[in-house]
């Protein structure tokens, strides 16, 4: 479907587009296929938004009058899963997208509602494709306190000492989102800065200023993104002190065992060789007086330890 934008989206057919107006379009990939040459596209780009291998950095190319980029975008919710994948065309007057692929009919949605904002009457090109591209961004800085919040949960269990059983587990999995979402702002870094660059002079240079707006807001969430892939990296090492320091203390305890009762095993041994010329033997205060020993160097063991903070 492909709407001319006057002071209102007015839609047209494939026939009736005029260079000379604004024109938003919204295409199937099977749509593309049949009007690219009418536009002047070239034949690569098609077999671009063809290919289904998975390219999770996107593509951003430049023709002679016409920018192509495709965007691999994800679902905010659960943004693990690469859902979209979107196509786009931008020539003087004409911002067409293209619908790869989506799952739950977002991009439509996205798309939409950034119009929805703008003053149609007024609307350039270049703000047109920042209300779209600011759409990618929605929520997401919800998001990254949400994954904040999350490695802050493990790190305030890691102090309090309650470590969770799973917790390689469940750490890898926020390392994982936080790679998901370098490489998803990378890509908009690299095809924000290549339509603020302007190389093709396609857009007004007095509305670049859109482009670099959205180039260093995708920035500033790359710039979280690392911050929190490093906070989450002290938290792992903390676990990793922490799993040590009980280990060391478990071992401390058995050593501080095992010394209280080497002198009492050495007793045990000096006593039970039953020679006859031993006196103990004898002596009817002879197994009070062992017992008393094994208890008094127990206690000085301990006392020690206590005094050397073993204990």
């Amino acid at each position: 479907m492909f709407y001319q934008i006057k002071d209102r989206l007015c839609p047209i057919s494939m026939k009736e587009y005029d260079p000379s107006i604004l024109t938003l379009g919204i295409i199937s990939l099977k749509e593309l296929t049949e009007c690219y040459a009418s536009f002047g596209f070239s034949q690569t780009t098609v077999m671009e938004c063809q290919d289904t291998t998975r390219k999770l950095h996107g593509i951003m190319g430049i023709y002679d009058d016409y920018h192509f980029c495709i965007i691999t975008a994800i679902d905010t919710k659960y943004f693990i899963h690469l859902e979209d994948r979107i196509g786009i065309y931008i020539k003087e007057n004409l911002f067409l997208v293209v619908i790869i692929k989506d799952q739950d009919n977002s991009i439509h949605m996205d798309l939409f509602d950034s119009l929805d904002k703008l003053n149609l009457s007024k609307i350039s090109l270049e703000r047109l494709i920042y209300g779209f591209l600011e759409r990618l961004l929605i929520n997401n800085y919800e998001m990254l306190e949400e994954i904040e919040n999350t490695i802050s949960v493990y790190e305030e269990n890691i102090d309090d000492n309650r470590l969770p059983k799973d917790f390689y587990h469940e750490i890898a999995g926020v390392r994982k989102r936080l790679l998901l979402l370098d490489n998803y702002y990378e890509q908009l870094i690299f095809i924000g800065e290549e339509l603020k660059d302007n190389s093709i002079g396609l857009f007004d240079e007095g509305h670049l200023r859109y482009f670099k707006l959205f180039t260093d807001r995708v920035n500033r969430l790359s710039e979280n993104v690392r911050k929190l892939d490093d906070y989450s990296i002290h938290v792992r090492d903390a676990y990793h002190a922490r799993m040590d320091y009980n280990l060391n203390n478990i071992m401390k305890l058995f050593t501080v065992i095992t010394t209280i009762f080497l002198p009492l095993t050495l007793i045990v041994g000096w006593y039970g060789m039953n020679f006859s010329n031993m006196p103990e033997l004898r002596w009817k205060f002879g197994y009070p007086f062992v017992i008393l020993l094994s208890i008094v160097v127990v206690i000085i063991n301990i006392l020690y330890f206590k005094r050397k903070k073993f204990l």
